[in-house]
């Protein structure tokens, strides 16, 4: 459970207490709050999440506008005003057993005496509680916890409102009181016996003779265990009792060994050079690190911004604003790519390109030479990822990339090499319409004058033109393609009865039930049922048209870089 969520739980315990005006059981959740925040170190009320930060500010108000009890001075003079001597008691009955006498007609039980012992008198001279100061003492600590909740969620306002109410006002560090030693917790336990007193065991008893090697059973295979999740935050370890100035407190601390709460004792009270030495010493880099950029001191920063992880890196710099040291270590790395995303956030296009264009990212180079209208530094570009996409043998991404910018001529002659039947499917899909005519049309002449019946009724299908391409497939002996071609046409007969030749017998019997043909549907239920479809002919497979047809996926849109 995260801080946040403990602040959350404590809330809703400190609600139950303060529907009773309960000052007494408001104080354990507010000081189990005031702990949750210590460690989560908030500059401000806004760097909690939305859920805790309206349930703290709401409960923390609510907890503020109690009203004050009566002070304890006023119900002092009260008692004084009253008779100093009290009334005679009334005489009565004797009272029974356990009970003690009547006051004003009821009985009041009376505190259980033991055999033979008399009961105490009232007047044994005990200091009696006062019920108004406890509750007076008791809503001052709710204030001065509720002054101390404010300060840790940093609203310092809010906070010096309730350390006025309370009238206290805390130390320089307002810490949680520290936790007993063990060595005072064992004692209040009890003592734990040295080594040499302990009870005597007795002797062990003798193991059994240990089984032959052939007759050790196997192990079981073991169990995976599942994974670890994550360990909780652990809080700020409590400081010790300290004397004098916060920076003699902080000395007190080094010498004691505990750098890192001396470095955060500096760093509250905006001595960064002190803190981030402290930091470095306890091995915290990355705080110390931050304290060297908040105090200017940049040769620190340097030297410490190699030891740092580059995980911590990047956020600890850019939280800071220390763009420039940021750059100089990437550029020391060789690591242009966030070069250029540094130049790109600074909106220095053309020196973003250039970064890109080193890292080897030519489509963001290219996009960053267009936003800096650097045109001609962008067409360079274009045709170097032309090129390469080429190389990787994506002409469809090539011909994309050049018909985006009007480079018609250009996108058909990267798509030349490839099958016609699929650069015109290239074409088509690049919305370059004629020149897509004009290459089936070249086809189609190249078919007609080689005599390749098949590749004329491809082209022919492909420039749209049904009826001839149906014909053209009957007569190339390609049934099965002439067939879908006259059913689309609405020429029903003559799919019928291409379907019937073909034996497909299911294609049949629908298409002459469609045509009312009872005699159709007799001869196409008489055909064999389980008819596999007609093959190609191996002519056909050779013809030159239609190589590269079915060969490779047509390649994606161009990658980024």
């Amino acid at each position: 459970m995260g801080p946040g969520q403990r602040v959350i739980s404590e809330l809703s315990i400190l609600e139950k207490a303060l529907s009773k005006t309960d000052f007494g059981a408001e104080k354990a959740p507010l000081q189990a709050i005031v702990r949750s925040l210590r460690p989560m170190r908030l500059k401000s009320l806004d760097d909690l999440d939305l859920n805790t930060r309206g349930r703290l500010i709401t409960t923390l108000l609510r907890v503020q506008r109690q009203p004050k009890p009566a002070a304890p001075e006023a119900s002092a003079a009260a008692e004084a005003a009253a008779p100093s001597e009290a009334p005679a008691p009334v005489e009565a009955a004797a009272p029974a057993e356990g009970e003690a006498p009547a006051e004003g007609g009821v009985p009041v039980e009376a505190p259980a005496t033991a055999e033979g012992e008399a009961a105490a008198p009232a007047e044994a001279g005990a200091p009696a509680v006062d019920p108004a100061r406890e509750k007076f003492d008791a809503w001052t600590d709710v204030m001065f916890l509720v002054g101390q909740a404010w300060r840790a969620a940093g609203d310092a306002e809010r906070a010096e409102a309730a350390f006025a109410a309370s009238g206290r006002q805390p130390g320089p560090e307002a810490e949680e009181p520290v936790a007993a030693p063990r060595s005072e917790e064992r004692r209040e336990r009890g003592e734990r016996p040295e080594r040499g007193e302990r009870r005597e065991r007795g002797p062990r008893p003798e193991r059994g003779e240990r089984a032959a090697s052939g007759e050790r059973r196997e192990r079981p295979e073991r169990r995976e265990r599942p994974a670890r999740g994550e360990r909780p935050e652990r809080g700020e370890r409590p400081l010790p009792e300290l004397t004098g100035t916060w920076d003699e407190q902080a000395k007190q601390l080094e010498t004691m060994g505990r750098t890192r709460d001396a470095g955060r004792l500096h760093e509250r009270n905006n001595s960064f050079a002190e803190a981030a030495r402290l930091f470095e010493a306890g091995g915290d880099l990355k705080s110390a690190l931050r304290n060297a950029l908040a105090g200017s001191d940049n040769d620190t920063a340097r030297r410490l911004v190699g030891t740092l992880p580059p995980d911590q890196l990047a956020p600890t710099l850019e939280k800071a604003g220390a763009y420039e040291l940021l750059m100089e270590h990437f550029v020391g790395k060789g690591d242009f790519e966030n070069v250029a995303r540094l130049y790109e956030r600074a909106r220095q296009f053309d020196q973003a390109a250039l970064a890109y264009e080193r890292s080897g990212k030519l489509t963001l180079a290219r996009k960053s030479y267009e936003r800096a209208r650097d045109i001609a530094s962008a067409n360079r570009i274009r045709g170097l990822e032309v090129k390469s996409l080429v190389e990787r043998g994506d002409r469809l991404g090539a011909a994309t990339l050049l018909a985006a910018v009007g480079q018609r001529r250009e996108a058909v002659e990267v798509l030349g090499p490839l099958p016609p039947p699929k650069a015109f499917h290239f074409m088509q899909r690049l919305k370059l319409d004629d020149e897509a005519k004009e290459l089936a049309q070249k086809e189609l002449a190249r078919a007609e004058q080689e005599q390749k019946p098949a590749g004329r009724a491809r082209w022919l299908e492909l420039l749209g033109d049904i009826a001839a391409a149906a014909e053209a497939w009957e007569g190339a002996g390609r049934k099965d393609k002439a067939l879908p071609l006259h059913e689309k046409l609405g020429n029903l007969p003559r799919a019928a009865q291409l379907a019937e030749e073909l034996q497909q017998r299911d294609k049949a019997i629908a298409l002459y039930t469609q045509l009312n043909d009872s005699a159709g549907v007799e001869r196409a239920k008489a055909l064999p049922e389980t008819t596999a479809p007609a093959q190609a002919p191996a002519a056909d497979a050779a013809d030159g048209s239609e190589g590269g047809e079915g060969g490779e996926t047509p390649p994606d849109a161009p990658s980024a870089g």
